[in-house]
């Protein structure tokens, strides 16, 4: 029930990012989309962040892999999953005309892929990045944003700036589980 209401939350934010991108592409000339000038308009981005498997033990996994989170400890790994869509058409956009990358807050830049998920019995299409913490990575908030561009139109999302959803690295170390 609590990811029911989580999605439901996601989804709606979603929808209001998309509803408040499309009022702000008014024209003078009225609603109707006439006079838009589409290098214009910014491109919709929306995006959040989940857990990766690193160092998740199996028993574990399931309940927790590709999980909404914001705080995570050191040795795991997080992940950015991302929609960008064109506020024009509607159409979400993929790798063949647009990039999307996520930036640090400690200067790191990462490359963003598009591409089915989850791997196996795909679902969804969106793009995605991780990050494996370091055990000695500095704790506290960590903030990133993500941009994406198409041509010469971009969008970027930032994530609200209220404490207890900001991305925070903890001092809890997750031990590293053995490949074997």
């Amino acid at each position: 029930m609590f990811m029911t209401d989580r999605r439901r939350v996601l989804t709606l934010l979603f929808t209001v990012l998309l509803v408040a991108t499309l009022s702000a592409c008014g024209s003078e000339e009225g609603s109707n989309g006439e006079g838009l000038v589409p290098g214009n308009v910014a491109l919709a981005v929306a995006a959040d962040v989940v857990w990766g498997p690193l160092n998740i033990p199996d028993d574990r996994a399931a309940g927790q892999v590709c999980v909404n989170e914001s705080r995570f400890p050191r040795s795991s790994e997080i992940v950015w999953r991302v929609r960008v869509t064109d506020p024009i058409t509607g159409q979400e956009l993929d790798d063949s005309s647009t990039t999307a990358q996520i930036r640090l807050g400690d200067g790191q830049v990462l490359e963003m892929r598009y591409g089915p998920h989850p791997r196996e019995n795909s679902t969804d299409f969106f793009w995605t990045t991780s990050f494996d913490i370091p055990q000695d990575y500095p704790t506290g908030t960590l903030s990133w944003e993500v941009t994406a561009t198409s041509g010469e139109r971009s969008g970027v999302y930032t994530p609200f700036n209220v404490a207890p959803s900001l991305l925070t690295i903890t001092d809890e170390v997750l031990p590293t589980i053995e490949e074997g």
